[in-house]
């Protein structure tokens, strides 16, 4: 069954601003894709979504930083996050519409909480095994999991390494769990055509906000335009909480 043009058009518009969020915020490309993806098609659909546009982008944070990656800690985050991906599978299974709505609604206002607050848990490497499992998880359930890895990394040696071998260590880790998650959607018969045709429609999105993130960089107060970001999760976050009670 064809999408409707208005459809097509706000996943283009959503997956294009999430894009430019993540280059001028440097977080948050499901936090903002989602939540509106979920208004717009099913909450498998936007998960399934997200979740198969991050594999390239993961990939090619990888692939570029490669040799910047701790193997070290990229071999924890990266086993345990896998670990929790059929958990996450099996929840996006077997939730109905409405939990799985709320769930994102959730894992939403946790995360810009986290990212926020830029909460640190304690606890060592023994915490950042049980925060990357529980990151692979949510990253199979609702396309939503650095936040979590990244406050359980915050309290370990790990946070002491250089920004730009912290973000190729985690790159190998997210590469992971979003290259097994979307085998299991194929599994799961979740890359349905109608999916496909969605997951085009976002090629061209994140090409389109890429580019137009990396202008806005050079041109935009980055912690106000961080803020703005955070309120605006936040407001979506809430919409979609009042569209589950309110069903």
């Amino acid at each position: 069954m064809s999408r409707p043009v208005s459809v097509l058009a706000g996943v283009f518009v959503v997956l294009t601003m999430a894009a430019l969020v993540r280059i001028v915020a440097g977080f948050g490309f499901a936090l903002v894709a989602v939540p509106p993806l979920a208004l717009l098609v099913d909450p498998v659909s936007a998960v399934v979504i997200a979740a198969t546009l991050a594999v390239p982008l993961n990939l090619w944070v990888a692939a570029r930083d490669r040799a910047h990656v701790d193997r070290g800690g990229a071999l924890l985050l990266l086993v345990c996050a896998l670990v929790g991906v059929p958990f996450g599978l099996w929840a996006l299974n077997v939730l109905t519409e409405s939990t799985l709505v709320l769930l994102i609604a959730l894992s939403v206002v946790v995360g810009t909480l986290l990212v926020a607050l830029r909460v640190r848990v304690p606890g060592g490497l023994g915490a950042v095994a049980g925060m990357s499992a529980l990151s692979g998880a949510a990253f199979a359930a609702t396309a939503i999991d650095g936040p979590i890895m990244v406050a359980g990394l915050q309290g370990s040696r790990l946070a002491d390494l250089e920004p730009r071998v912290q973000r190729a260590t985690l790159a190998v880790a997210f590469s992971a769990t979003s290259t097994v998650t979307l085998v299991g959607f194929g599994f799961g018969g979740q890359l349905t055509p109608q999916v496909g045709g969605l997951v085009a429609v976002g090629v061209p999105a994140l090409v389109l906000g890429t580019y137009a993130g990396e202008r806005l960089f050079r041109r935009l107060n980055a912690e106000l335009f961080r803020r703005t970001v955070l309120v605006v999760l936040l407001v979506s976050s809430a919409t979609m909480v009042t569209r589950v009670v309110t069903a």
